[in-house]
């Protein structure tokens, strides 16, 4: 399995909705995202949340909501390898996989290949990547945050004040240029 990545913004925003579901609720809450295939592996695109009932200990999505996103979203990817990826806050609690993030990991059994995340508001996380054909197979992973934005920025303004040092040889002299 190659790495799995989620740009800086799209990790900040699910940590933004776990932080409000707390304030707010005093909840948890989860949500639905799109793995897309790379070079590198997959990264996380599109965090959402939909309709659902949230408290301390679980959150489930509306079923409608879900079959709505599911088209929306495959519509909207359908051109890319993607696969489909659950979140789910833990609030105050450490992120590990309880007994409900099981089952509903378990829920994507009729597919291939799946995707869960459990986040918590000290931004820590767990990560599984979900192999289900042909034989069944869990592995938590490392997922690579990623700042685009940032990246891009700097790599242009690096391109556009440095140069590399040259060196000629004139004689037995090394001169740098």
């Amino acid at each position: 399995m190659n790495e799995v990545h989620i740009e800086q913004k799209d990790f900040d925003k699910i940590i933004a909705y776990a932080q409000c579901a707390y304030d707010d609720y005093q909840s948890e809450i989860g949500g639905m995202a799109v793995c897309i295939e790379t070079e590198d592996g997959w990264i996380i695109k599109d965090p959402i949340i939909l309709k659902q009932e949230i408290s301390s200990g679980n959150c489930v999505l509306d079923k409608n909501a879900l079959a709505n996103y599911y088209t929306e979203y495959g519509m909207k990817y359908k051109k890319e390898n993607y696969r489909f990826l659950w979140w789910h806050s833990h609030h105050t609690m450490g992120a590990f996989w309880s007994g409900t993030d099981l089952k509903a990991i378990d829920e994507f059994k009729d597919g291939d290949l799946s995707f869960a995340l459990v986040v918590n508001l000290k931004r820590e996380y767990v990560m599984r990547v979900s192999i289900w054909q042909p034989v069944e197979m869990h592995k938590d992973v490392t997922l690579e945050i990623i700042d685009t934005e940032v990246a891009e920025k700097i790599t242009k303004e690096v391109k556009e004040l440095c140069e590399k040092e040259s060196a000629v040889v004139v004689g037995l002299s090394l001169i740098h240029i």
